[in-house]
């Protein structure tokens, strides 16, 4: 997420809920595994797009197990 200022090292503010709008950066649960992105729900998909060019967008498939845990609302950068 360092498009969004957000780099390695940061701790990230949430606040837990289940629903985000279109473009919100969420703390997300695909199968298990907690990733932070841009959330983009379509009419038949959900994308979850990182702010970084490393990393590659995913969708997610409706046989996974997916949840949305809480919307980004802030960071404290340490030193």
């Amino acid at each position: 997420m360092i498009d969004d200022g957000i780099l390695e090292g940061d701790l990230v503010a949430v606040h837990r809920t289940s629903d985000a709008r279109n473009s919100q950066v969420v703390v997300a649960r695909v199968d298990g595994e907690i990733t932070i992105k841009r959330y983009e729900r379509g009419r038949k998909k959900i994308r979850l797009l990182p702010r970084n060019t490393a990393h590659a967008h995913r969708v997610v498939e409706p046989d996974q197990d997916f949840a949305i845990e809480g919307v980004y609302c802030g960071l404290v950068r340490p030193g």
